[in-house]
């Protein structure tokens, strides 16, 4: 274990630290702010340079990226052997496709500055591209490569590309580090093409490594260990080390090398998980003032760009409809059922503005990622893990930049959870300046956005769906002793989140059987208000709720589903609690999912080697017009997303 004293006694620059590293590297670390090194990358460089396996525990911000991308690209320029048709040499890890791109970025960037790699890499990405789509056969060939060797990666991300497109990328690029999520990955690696040997195979880093062990992950990541060869060097980093990732050292690293690299508080106290720069504060109100104090937050801090985080992906789909009125600043959204190309375009332009702006987001945003300048992190709502509390707050004050971090607590809720904190070395301190918000403008943030919610039913099935996710990503996740179901304000909540009726759903009729009768029991709702005459702004889909709805008056649809068939089918999905819809759906689609792939085998099993050459060059041709496509609507500066369409 790596305490504060052998920090202080590693070397303070990249010279010091190894001689013989490139003089390119220095270049690189110099133009990019990093010409000294961060204790974590002062220990982390000579172990994995060092055929050592490692775990490396450090606060967010401490420079982990280049701890083990230095190593990587030292290691391959080092090698005697040329770089072989199909065979990978190094693998990156990364639990999302944000952060993988953020790991591949560095890493071209990096490689910006070694000459044989770069023009390797732009004659391929480049040239070939346009060879392909050019009907030229007099153009002009290429200038000869600078002689390597290369270090050459490949992102491997869902979303992006087809697997057949990244697989033709593949053997058109022959890369050797691959830089992936774990679901792409392991389709990639189960591939011919890809080969992954025993005396060739060098490196395995996981990058939050935590974060890989969670059950969504864990299937693919065993295949994956599965896969590459035992005779390896290993590297797991991350900003907390569960007890699953003891377990990983244990299984599958020799005698591994420990690094946690801790942070003096104020009070002298060693085992600090968040970088000094970091404020980390809260706030305790009613559900209903917590709108009103998050504008309050955003006005008396001034903050240009801030993060928030809500529970779900339905709540960011709501509430990205709702805060702009509200809080008057640009707001971004991102959650993991955006496609690739949205979350990277909403995620740059949150990068790239110039006035206040927020990134309202999920967990799929709260590790490892890498934006400068955020003055602010806000929890809207508590993660579903609560290991994620640490990680969400570290995207602010990063690498020795001064930032905060404000959780806005339910007051039913807040003394649990803050104990939990407490017990795992987390002390918040009160926000200040106080923020004290009154119940007459709590009423008029509920009134602003039942008005928002009011004006078209698109808008008011969002907020049911939103509330009931909400809840269940709670009750369904965090143990009680955290977050009590059972003390909950429901009238409170249900004003906060601004809805006009009770949702259909199993836990309000456990704990508020009355709202079962009375839909909008407690919800103060305006006098005169008819929610059977809020229309879809949608033409065809109104005309179809009308048109359920006068064969209701008629009887016509009560008595067919009586009868069954395909009306009483519809009747028994219609009146289905949304909970029940959702996990049909999440269902529904990893069935599809699975059969595409399924199909995509077989279909490429049955074909001759001039079939499969002839769908390589096909999917090689759409991927550039895909790619030129895309570069031209970013350039032709398209208005913002605006979320999905009613």
């Amino acid at each position: 274990m790596a305490t504060d004293d052998a920090v202080k006694k590693q070397p303070k620059s990249f010279e010091a630290l190894t001689p013989e590293l490139s003089m390119w590297i220095l270049d690189f670390a110099k133009s990019s702010g990093f010409a000294r090194t961060t204790p974590v990358q002062a220990m982390a460089i000579p172990l994995l340079m060092g055929n050592k396996d490692l775990v490396v525990e450090a606060v967010t911000g401490s420079g982990k990226t280049l701890s083990f991308l230095i190593p990587i690209v030292e290691r391959l320029l080092r090698l005697e052997e040329p770089n072989k048709k199909g065979y990978i040499r190094s693998i990156v890890v990364a639990p999302t496709k944000e952060l993988a791109s953020q790991i591949y970025d560095v890493m071209r960037a990096l490689l910006d500055f070694h000459q044989p790699s770069a023009a390797y890499l732009r004659t391929k990405q480049g040239n070939s591209a346009d060879a392909l789509m050019s009907d030229d056969e007099d153009a002009e060939p290429p200038p000869p490569l600078p002689s390597g060797p290369y270090v050459i990666p490949q992102l491997l991300i869902g979303g992006r590309m087809k697997l057949q497109e990244d697989l033709a990328a593949f053997s058109d690029l022959n890369p050797n580090v691959l830089i992936a999520t774990p679901k792409r990955l392991m389709e990639v690696l189960q591939s011919s093409r890809v080969q992954l040997k025993r005396h060739w195979f060098d490196l395995l880093v996981l990058d939050e490594a935590d974060r890989l062990l969670d059950p969504n992950f864990l299937a693919d990541l065993q295949q994956i260990l599965d896969m590459v060869p035992k005779e390896r060097r290993t590297g797991l980093f991350s900003a907390s080390v569960s007890e699953a990732v003891n377990e990983l050292v244990r299984v599958g690293m020799r005698y591994p090398f420990k690094i946690s690299a801790k942070v003096r508080s104020k009070s002298g106290a060693l085992d600090k998980r968040t970088p000094e720069s970091l404020r980390l504060c809260y706030v305790t109100c009613k559900a209903s003032h917590k709108l009103p104090t998050l504008k309050r937050i955003l006005e008396q801090s001034g903050a240009q760009k801030a993060i928030v985080y809500v529970s779900t992906r339905a709540g960011v789909d709501y509430w990205d409809r709702i805060l702009p009125s509200l809080l008057n600043v640009s707001v971004y959204p991102m959650h993991g059922d955006h496609k690739a190309d949205i979350r990277a375009k909403n995620l740059q332009r949150f990068r790239d503005a110039s006035e206040p702006a927020i990134l309202l987001t999920t967990d799929v945003l709260a590790r490892g990622i890498d934006i400068s300048d955020v003055d602010l992190v806000v929890q809207l709502d508590l993660p579903s893990q609560p290991k994620d509390f640490i990680h969400r707050c570290g995207r602010s004050g990063r690498a020795g930049k001064r930032g905060m971090a404000i959780t806005i607590f339910d007051e039913s809720n807040a003394e649990d959870y803050m104990k939990y904190l407490d017990v795992q070395g987390t002390k918040l301190e009160p926000y200040a300046p106080s923020v004290t918000i009154s119940d007459g403008e709590a009423e008029a943030m509920t009134s602003k956005i039942r008005e928002a919610v009011m004006q078209k039913r698109e808008l008011y099935d969002r907020a049911q769906k939103a509330f009931v996710s909400w809840v269940q990503a709670y009750s369904k996740t965090l143990p009680a002793d955290f977050f009590s179901i059972k003390k909950i304000d429901w009238a409170d909540v249900g004003k906060a989140w601004g809805l006009l009726r009770w949702p259909k759903m199993p836990e309000l009729k456990r704990n508020l059987p009355e709202a079962v009768k009375d839909r909008t029991l407690g919800l103060e709702m305006p006098e005169g208000f008819d929610l059977e005459a809020l229309a879809y702004a949608n033409p065809a889909k109104e005309a179809k709720r009308l048109a359920l709805n006068a064969s209701y008056a008629s009887g016509e649809h009560s008595s067919a589903g009586k009868s069954g068939g395909a009306a009483a089918d519809l009747r028994r999905r219609g009146e289905r609690a949304w909970s029940a819809k959702k996990d049909a759906k999440t269902l529904r689609e990893g069935r599809r999912e699975k059969k595409e792939v399924r199909r995509g085998k077989e279909r490429s099993g049955k074909m001759t080697e001039t079939e499969r050459v002839e769908e390589m060059e096909l999917q090689e041709m759409i991927r550039v017009v895909r790619e030129r496509t895309m570069r031209a609507e970013q350039s032709e500066g398209d208005a913002g997303f605006e979320g999905f369409g009613d």
